[in-house]
């Protein structure tokens, strides 16, 4: 109470103070850039070794990036003057492109050993135009990559199409947003903050808040990059996870403040009980969100490791920035918190305004009367959607997984009907020959590989004798993601390869991107588990200390660790089903490692802030007494009603402004995006609706049982609940529960103040 009663005395030093801080952490993260890690192979697995193998063979300039652009003749074959026509014109075109080192036409020699198979397939329908980009396959130019693809797509028409794969159609495809979804979310969620709050400077003051964080955060998640190692989704994680932390704290605030000046507490009053109440319980819970994730650091968990910090650093700005600009920002903004027919309302009769008691109230009741059921209800839910995570596979999904409308899947098909899947996604062999005397043949390995059943083709792609390494480039007859190319990858270094190079000095790795899949899921095992450890003992650590409570906060650290399940259950639902893949325009595929740490991280961070905020709002005293200072001593009976019905739809209306956030992100046309919009609103959904509407609520009842919350039976059926019906809108919360436990048929129509001589009279307002 000290500490937001100071801010928000010295709000424009406050102000002024973030101001210099917001700019001086700009400042530093332009001058000094992100140094984010790039790889894609986890370090010290198999098909890292072939990667780093083949830069060596190939001079150290990485795997080249060659694009290939497919040709499919709508009517007859390639081999038409028409198409014939077209397709040189095409290769003339992608020559002038800036940064392509070459163009390989599919009906000259050279296509044939780019490719490595036949470029044109065996019913001369389908070709394949080889594009050789400078640079990595591994670091795609995307600028370049949008160049190539437009080019290459400007032929296509009722003659010919023309679709384009390879890591820059990919790198393309995976970044391209639709700007429509995004849109229609940004404006529902200011209409429904607008509702909520009925306020343009509340709105405003939420608004502010978030911005806030969220650049706090995202610098300082560009300047830890440089003193550890970060992915490139590190800064994606900081921004999801400050802004929808600091968005739902600003809104409950935001609304404990209207509450009081609604009840006719001075500006200065208000935001102090605001922020000392809510606000503190929000900032805790962005701090435990900064404990855990240093935990994950500290462990050194495969994944979540290079993601954690900028989670941390999304807690530790949220909550810095909720415990000191908050209160600041709520005493400028003062009286306008409210909106002028609130604030004229409260001028000329010095009460809030009547409100009905509308849905929230009902389901707070129904929780209330029936928590066994709720609870048990809820419970069930929760367990049915975590109980599909135990079957998620794991590993890489290939351009095959993508919707039908990107030019990458289209491609896959064609590759796939008209030569075989394994096109798709060939496996790089790298030998090392090792000592001369006894190193083993390119040839004999090639031979040996070309053997086994499930290799369409096998051939030495390149031999480098002066750094003694070989490069075997292996197709298999099915596609990346499928499960018989990941039984050939096992049996061809189980098996095949060990047996080939037996008594020589030579040694050989897989790559390709079935065996990144491989490797990806493989180092990942054990890592969910060790994650969620670390959240469960940091929750359950917090809520022990703001909560008192070790059942409570046993309950909260279980209920959040089955909630970040849940989400992984629904991405298995969602992604691995035929049903619903073919019904979002997808094909079922694995989800890769790094998706899923975003989902799981993120929805972890979204949930400690506003649960131990709703659940320190319900287990609050009924009151503040004469003097005006709340009880120090927590009421085990406190109006846990109340208060749900109270903050319960102010959470829920922040679920719902993230739920369409995270909506417009799945409704993008990348995979990506869609796991990702997926995984989060799932999260988002399932912490609204089954935690904080539901389970949390009932288990706090089931918990601290109140003699009205057993049996509804003292009350007449006929005889309305005067005490929802005549309450102020929102509050005050306390002081109105105190009415309602104090008197269980209370007639007076206005029961906030405890003592008598106020309810005769209004208490004016101070302005």
């Amino acid at each position: 109470m000290l500490f937001a009663g100071l801010c928000a005395r010295h709000r424009w030093v406050i102000v002024g103070l973030w101001a210099v801080c917001l700019v001086t952490l700009v400042l530093l993260a332009r001058a000094q850039g992100a140094r984010f890690n790039t790889d894609v192979a986890v370090a010290g697995s198999d098909s890292a070794r072939a990667l780093d193998l083949a830069s060596r063979a190939l001079g150290g300039t990485g795997i080249p990036d060659t694009e290939s652009v497919v040709l499919h003749a709508r009517h007859g074959t390639v081999d038409d003057p028409l198409v014939r026509t077209q397709v040189a014109a095409m290769v003339a075109q992608l020559s002038k492109v800036p940064k392509v080192a070459g163009v390989v036409d599919p009906f000259s020699p050279a296509g044939a050993v780019v490719l490595g198979v036949d470029p044109v397939s065996t019913n001369r329908r389908t070709a394949v135009v080889s594009v050789i980009v400078k640079g990595s396959a591994l670091h795609p130019d995307r600028a370049t990559a949008g160049r190539l693809v437009a080019t290459a797509r400007a032929y296509d028409g009722p003659n010919l199409q023309v679709e384009v794969a390879g890591p820059d159609a990919t790198a393309v495809n995976a970044t391209a947003i639709s700007p429509w979804p995004i849109l229609i979310a940004l404006a529902a969620a200011l209409l429904l903050l607008g509702a909520t709050l009925r306020s343009r400077g509340a709105v405003a003051v939420c608004a502010v808040t978030t911005s806030v964080a969220t650049v706090t955060a995202l610098a300082i998640a560009v300047l830890l990059s440089h003193a550890t190692t970060m992915t490139l989704y590190a800064p994606l994680l900081a921004a999801v996870v400050a802004a929808g932390t600091s968005l739902g704290g600003a809104v409950v605030v935001v609304h404990r403040a209207q509450s009081w000046l609604r009840e006719g507490a001075a500006a200065l009053e208000a935001v102090t009980r605001a922020a000392a109440q809510a606000g503190f319980a929000i900032a805790c819970g962005g701090f435990c969100v900064t404990l855990a994730m240093d935990g994950v650091v500290a462990l050194g968990l495969p994944f979540f490791n290079g993601v954690a910090l900028g989670s941390a650093a999304a807690g530790t700005a949220t909550g810095l920035v909720i415990l000191t600009l908050l209160p600041a920002l709520l005493a400028i903004c003062g009286p306008r918190l409210l909106g002028w027919t609130e604030r004229h309302h409260l001028t000329t009769s010095g009460r809030g305004l009547r409100h009905p008691p509308g849905l929230r109230a009902w389901w707070a009741d129904w929780v209330h009367r029936r928590p066994r059921v709720a609870a048990c209800a809820a419970g069930l839910v929760l367990l049915a959607l975590a109980a599909p995570a135990l079957t998620l596979k794991l590993g890489g999904a290939d351009d095959g997984a993508e919707s039908t409308s990107s030019t990458t899947r289209r491609a896959y098909d064609l590759l796939s009907t008209d030569y075989f899947p394994g096109l798709n996604g060939p496996m790089l062999v790298t030998v090392d020959l090792g000592r001369a005397p006894s190193a083993v043949s390119p040839d004999a390995v090639a031979a040996a590989l070309a053997k086994d059943p499930g290799v369409a083709r096998a051939a030495v792609n390149l031999n480098n004798a002066q750094v003694g390494v070989a490069v075997i480039r292996v197709f298999p007859t099915a596609g990346p993601r499928s499960p018989e190319a990941t039984a050939l990858l096992h049996r061809l270094r189980g098996q095949v390869i060990p047996r080939v190079l037996a008594g020589t000095g030579s040694r050989a790795y897989i790559g390709g991107s079935t065996a990144l899949f491989v490797d990806m899921a493989a180092n990942f095992h054990g890592a969910t588990t060790g994650f969620l450890a670390v959240v469960l003992l940091t929750v359950l650590g917090c809520g022990l200390l703001m909560l008192r409570s070790a059942t409570i906060a046993a309950a909260l650290a279980l209920t959040s660790a089955l909630a970040i399940l849940a989400a992984a259950g629904v991405l298995a639902l969602l992604f691995q089903t035929n049903l619903v893949t073919r019904t979002l325009g997808l094909a079922t595929g694995p989800v890769e490692p790094s998706l899923l740490v975003i989902v799981l991280v993120a929805v972890f961070g979204l949930l400690p802030g506003l649960n131990l905020s709703l659940l320190d709002r319900l287990t609050q005293p009924p009151g503040p007494n004469r003097g005006g200072q709340a009880r120090h001593r927590r009421d085990a009976t406190g109006p846990v009603r109340l208060g749900h019905a109270d903050v319960g739809h102010v959470m829920l209306t922040m679920n719902l402004v993230m739920l369409f956030l995270f909506a417009a992100v799945a409704a993008q046309p990348a995979r990506m995006m869609k796991v990702i919009g997926c995984g989060l609103a799932a999260g988002v959904a399932i912490d609204a609706f089954v935690l904080r509407a539901t389970l949390l609520p009932a288990l706090l009842h089931l918990h601290t049982p109140q003699p009205s919350a057993r049996r509804g039976s003292s009350r007449r059926r006929d005889v309305p609940d005067l005490d929802w019906t005549q309450s102020p809108v929102g509050g005050p919360p306390d002081q109105a529960g105190a009415a309602w436990d104090s008197s269980e048929t209370a007639t007076a129509p206005f029961q906030s103040r405890p003592d008598a001589s106020r309810q005769a009279t209004p208490r004016p307002t101070r302005r």
